[in-house]
């Protein structure tokens, strides 16, 4: 009895996990499709990785996000755009985007088309990783 609840948790776990990483895969090809980032891509320097970091200043978490942004912004030394993005203030371009959670980063290419989506704080290392990843 004990075994199979904990087999069937187990499965429910690996289940919600994968459920997840689709629907967040889902969400990068709708936004790369719909071509929703051409208004963002159009700021973008070419040649560099963007990071939108959506925001708000009642956000919990957002200062923290921004100390691990000025970390990326850091290590990287001008070879990413980081473009914040006050959810309050622009609310249409968080719709836009589909955000639904603050903080939200969307890492995108230099050529404008979303990679990866992080929902909620992303630790700096997270981040890097992700950039190394559009550079090879």
């Amino acid at each position: 009895m004990i075994v199979e609840r904990v087999l069937l948790t187990g499965v429910l776990v690996v289940l919600g996990a994968l459920v997840f990483a689709l629907a967040r895969q889902s969400h990068v090809w709708r936004l790369n499709r719909v071509a929703r980032v051409a208004q963002v891509a159009e700021t973008a320097v070419p040649g560099l990785p963007t990071l939108l970091y959506f925001r708000r200043d009642g956000c919990a978490a957002c200062p923290t996000q921004a100390r691990y942004l000025d970390q990326v912004v850091e290590r990287w030394n001008g070879r990413v755009i980081i473009r914040k993005i006050d959810a309050d203030a622009e609310p249409e371009t968080a719709a836009q985007f589909g955000v639904f959670t603050l903080p939200t980063i969307l890492v995108m290419d230099n050529m404008g088309h979303v990679r990866q989506i992080n929902y909620g704080l992303t630790h700096t290392q997270k981040l890097i990783q992700q950039l190394e990843r559009l550079s090879r």
